[in-house]
């Protein structure tokens, strides 16, 4: 749960400062932080257990890099819930968002 019922107003917006927040996603500040190989790309690297992914501070990370909390839910830089669980994808990847015309794009394209 991110909000309680009686937190949401009558037209069923969030509260301010979220309700700023829900048209400007930033995927840049759901990131672990990693070393990048040649190509760009983050080195996301397997726990000790190695049953789970982690960034080079230790964080929990999906396989493509997003932090996830404890229940693999994606989270900020600030531990706030972004995307639940069930909304990514099976390797962990955030999920296609569109735009106000309908059209499709990848998170990673606006990642620069």
């Amino acid at each position: 749960m991110m909000f309680n019922k009686q937190d949401i107003d009558e037209r069923g917006e969030v509260p301010a400062p979220f309700n700023f927040e829900k048209h400007n996603f930033n995927p840049h500040q759901c990131r672990g932080d990693f070393d990048y190989d040649r190509n760009n790309k983050p080195i996301v690297k397997k726990s000790k257990d190695g049953k789970s992914f982690e960034d080079k501070k230790g964080s929990k990370v999906s396989s493509r890099g997003y932090r996830v909390d404890k229940s693999g839910n994606v989270e900020d830089n600030h531990g706030r819930k972004k995307f639940d669980k069930s909304h990514t994808t099976s390797d962990g990847d955030l999920p296609k968002l569109f735009n106000y015309n309908g059209r499709r794009y990848d998170i990673a394209d606006c990642i620069g």
